[in-house]
């Protein structure tokens, strides 16, 4: 982060972190903002800090979750995405030129953040793989930027729990997102619904495409490799945004250790600061690149070595309606034929 960057952070949180100077060392709000960040972007310890900043514990510990909440109550309508046509269509329109993927409005995709258990708490939040989390569902544009979260579901929720019982998954569910009107990907295509790409972890649903099943000794046609090859190059959009995430935010690498208000805090927190950061840093052209991706990157890896991160199971049932199936028909059909590209054969 630059200090042009820190500055206007500091400027936009400072109303909600301003403090009464009656006394000779009160905290200011550079001093509350920058301990914030320094423990979000390292992944010391909240008495590293203490010692760092010469505060004590229990104000550190304060501090952290007052600047996280400020954070996200700030910046969340400043770069999270305004359910609307248009903005819908802008991400669509980026999807398909970049990863070649038409009607597709983004790429979702769950992750365990792992932490202490907490007091009190029981099983609540013990997972299937033995440690304890919470769950951060998200949804990703072409360029690596989120655009709708949820935070907060226990780690034990599994199956078909998380997306029937989280708002992000009940407006998936229910077409309650907005999206814009079905519309042709080609001449013979018909009208296809708009649609977001997952992994085989969640259902297939007219609004979201998931893979076709076939691994080990089954066999797959041609076509439903290079379809599945087609989803997962536009589905790895958010597998790098978590990895972006976690390598900015080094409190993803190891066990979080703290409440359950500060670990919710701390999600939010890192998810608005990521396109945030990613944007100005962008736009100041402090970054050499755009997180470019070429197909030769199996991009999961970002992810799949983060002590902190971790996939979710299966988060649907298999079964889907025959308008599911006809979508993804014709979505294989289109990729194998007008809508091919060169470099896909090289993959399958």
């Amino acid at each position: 982060m630059s200090p042009t960057t820190f500055e206007e952070l500091a400027q936009l949180v400072a109303p909600r972190l301003m403090r009464e100077s009656f006394r000779h060392d009160v905290l200011t709000v550079g001093e509350i903002l920058g301990a914030t960040l320094r423990y979000l972007a390292t992944g010391e310890s909240m008495m590293d800090i203490t010692y760092a900043f010469r505060m004590g514990k229990s104000t550190v510990s304060k501090i952290i979750v007052q600047c996280c909440n400020a954070i996200w109550d700030i910046l969340k309508d400043k770069v999270l995405i305004q359910q609307n046509t248009y903005g819908w269509l802008t991400i669509s329109n980026e999807f398909e030129s970049k990863w070649q993927m038409p009607n597709c409005v983004g790429a979702l995709d769950g992750k365990h953040i792992i932490h202490q258990a907490f007091p009190n708490g029981g099983s609540t939040n013990y997972n299937y793989k033995g440690t304890h989390s919470t769950i951060l569902l998200a949804l990703c544009d072409a360029n690596y930027n989120f655009t709708y979260v949820n935070i907060g579901m226990p780690g034990r929720c599994s199956d078909g729990g998380v997306l029937k019982s989280c708002e992000l998954g009940k407006q998936i569910l229910s077409n309650g997102l907005g999206f814009p009107e079905a519309s042709p990907i080609s001449e013979t295509s018909g009208n296809i619904p708009y649609f977001i790409v997952a992994d085989e972890a969640f259902p297939l649903l007219t609004s979201m495409m998931r893979p076709y099943p076939g691994r080990g000794k089954q066999i797959l046609p041609i076509n439903k490799k290079i379809f599945n090859y087609r989803l997962s190059r536009a589905r790895r959009c958010i597998e790098n945004c978590f990895g972006i995430l976690a390598s900015r935010w080094r409190v993803y690498r190891q066990t979080i250790i703290a409440s359950e208000e500060t670990v919710n805090a701390i999600i939010k927190a890192t998810v608005v600061l990521h396109n945030f950061v990613k944007n100005k840093e962008t736009e100041y052209g402090l970054l050499s690149h755009n997180y470019s991706v070429n197909d030769e990157v199996i991009s999961h890896q970002r992810t799949s070595r983060v002590p902190g991160l971790m996939p979710v199971s299966q988060m649907g049932s298999n079964f889907y309606d025959q308008s599911a199936k006809d979508i993804r028909t014709k979505l294989t059909e289109y990729f194998s034929n007008e809508g091919a590209v060169p470099f896909q054969y090289n993959y399958v």
